[in-house]
């Protein structure tokens, strides 16, 4: 891991870009930028483990971060898989003490650091800030208790459009890149590698999707896209 310097005004603009960060005044984008840390992982590359001393939280600028938990028995649990603009590790904000998951870069990475002090005694003095972090918690919930659901009461088919129809959306021609291995992508839906590739082998079949190496094409047409609306 190792830390890299940027160009303040790419950072700011970065930061603006993210739901988090959108409806900041320019002088709270410069306070923030500057007590951001921008790292530079390899792939593989742990931020911290379970039980770690929690310092600060996450915002992933480029890569994919893996969020999880291990069993007594060391079996993995994948909690979430986070990308580009988005946020983890923000818990610690709340009074966590110490980081309740592991966090590793599926991908080479950068993120954003911020140190927890540094970053509460900022928003101290920001009543923006603060509404900000409010709603961040409320997204948070709301993606849990939709993973909770998804996990819970959908099958294996339909947790596999859903994630293929929210992937998607925002191509104009439904082209995926998976960024992340498919035996990942398998644990992140609860399903096993096998099941995975027969799913994506009967979708083929169907017409809903083709699959090139990294890349996947949804049909939009495909009636079983609806699948993964709700």
């Amino acid at each position: 891991m190792e830390h890299k310097t940027v160009n303040q005004e790419n950072l700011k603009a970065f930061l603006k870009s993210t739901f988090y960060f959108s409806r900041l005044s320019e002088k709270d984008l410069e306070r923030i930028s500057n007590l951001c840390v921008v790292k530079k992982l390899a792939k593989k590359t742990h931020l911290f483990a379970e039980g770690d001393k929690a310092t600060g939280f996450y915002l992933i600028k480029e890569g994919w971060i893996k969020i999880y938990k291990l069993s007594p028995e060391g079996k993995e649990m994948v909690v979430h898989i986070y990308g580009p603009g988005e946020i983890f590790g923000e818990i610690v904000l709340a009074g966590f003490e110490e980081y309740p998951v592991w966090a590793q870069a599926l991908t080479e990475s950068e993120v954003i650091f911020f140190e927890k002090k540094l970053f509460k005694n900022l928003i101290s003095q920001s009543p923006d800030l603060c509404l900000i972090l409010l709603a961040t918690f409320a997204l948070k919930i709301k993606e849990m208790l939709s993973n909770l659901e998804n996990l819970t009461l959908k099958d294996a088919k339909e947790r596999l459009m859903k994630f293929l129809y929210k992937a998607s959306e925002s191509s104009p021609d439904r082209v995926i890149k998976l960024e992340i291995p498919k035996a990942q992508l398998a644990l992140l839906l609860g399903i096993t590698p096998e099941t995975l590739s027969r799913l994506f082998k009967k979708l083929e079949e169907e017409g809903v999707i083709k699959v090139e190496g990294k890349y996947i094409w949804v049909n939009p047409n495909s009636c079983s896209l609806n699948e993964g609306r709700d």
